[in-house]
């Protein structure tokens, strides 16, 4: 499969995160990619906070933005493209706490490309890539006969998946 062009990254990102419903629900959406490397954005908000007292997100917000943004980061790895990849495997470490009213980023990219499977890390942070609140690692199942580029056509934009 063909590399992507940066454009057409952007258009199928974007379309993921618009697909997913449970990206949609907590309003995950694209932040950057540049180049190989894959930035989503988790929205603070309210409904997201796990203990009140402290204002802090909940794990598990914290962990469909990091599958999220692990797994869609395959479409940005140029030796992948727009292919399916559902998750194998997904480890976090929890290594600090977002603080209250902030939203949080999350950053990605393939390390390792096998026939099979995939190997992506990535992190999540607010106030600083050099300060992450998680740091995640994990495999995807590459499924290469689910190719995910007709999400470039204008034809399918409101289709589903």
């Amino acid at each position: 499969m063909p590399a992507l062009s940066s454009t057409d990254k952007i258009r199928v990102v974007e379309r993921m995160c618009s697909y997913i419903p449970h990206a949609v629900l907590q309003g995950i959406r694209l932040e950057s990619i540049d180049g190989e490397e894959l930035t989503l954005r988790l929205p603070y908000r309210d409904e997201l906070v796990g203990n009140p007292e402290t204002g802090a997100v909940h794990g598990g917000a914290l962990t469909v933005l990091l599958d999220q943004t692990l797994g869609i980061a395959a479409i940005c790895c140029d030796r992948v493209g727009a292919s399916m990849t559902p998750t194998l495997d997904l480890r976090i470490d929890h290594v600090g706490i977002a603080p209250p009213g902030r939203d949080i980023l999350a950053a990605a990219k393939v390390y390792k490309v096998t026939r099979k499977v995939l190997f992506i890390e990535g992190f999540a942070y607010c106030e600083s890539r050099e300060k992450p609140i998680a740091r995640a690692t994990g495999s995807w199942v590459l499924m290469a006969g689910l190719d995910l580029s007709v999400l470039l056509d204008e034809d399918t934009a409101g289709a589903q998946l």
